[in-house]
């Protein structure tokens, strides 16, 4: 099948659409922290040996359609991601110290939407299923 990688014990394709958002919803994803979330992203993703599909920097939320293996669960993901890019973010850019209020808050909101994207429906796979013999 084509998109398929290998594992040492499994073949797999899974591919996943996050989206996340600053903290109180702030409009400050532009310019430099932009361009430089989206650097940190990139560079997360291939420390990891994630594959970024596509990646779109919005002024108050973040859309990534990425790759993963199967040991990682989405919250791990998200994880890595957030709390890198957020520490990073904070100390490159202290003058959104005002926009987040004190040294303890978190440049990201605590949660993220994320659905897992595929090129086969619910009714193939049931239908596959239901026509195997034992």
């Amino acid at each position: 099948m084509k998109g398929l990688k290998s594992g040492g014990q499994s073949r797999y394709d899974l591919r996943y659409h996050f989206v996340f958002i600053p903290r109180y919803r702030k409009r400050v994803l532009k310019d430099q922290v932009a361009k430089r979330i989206e650097q940190l992203i990139r560079e997360g993703c291939r420390v990891n040996d994630w594959e970024v599909y596509e990646l779109a920097v919005e002024v108050n939320h973040v859309h990534l359609y990425m790759g993963a293996q199967p040991k990682y669960s989405c919250s791990h993901i998200m994880k890595i991601l957030k709390g890198g890019t957020s520490k990073r973010i904070r100390e490159e850019f202290p003058e959104l110290d005002e926009v987040f209020w004190g040294i303890n808050a978190t440049f990201w909101a605590d949660g993220y939407f994320v659905k897992s994207v595929g090129s086969v429906t619910d009714k193939v796979i049931s239908n596959y299923i239901t026509k195997q013999g034992y």
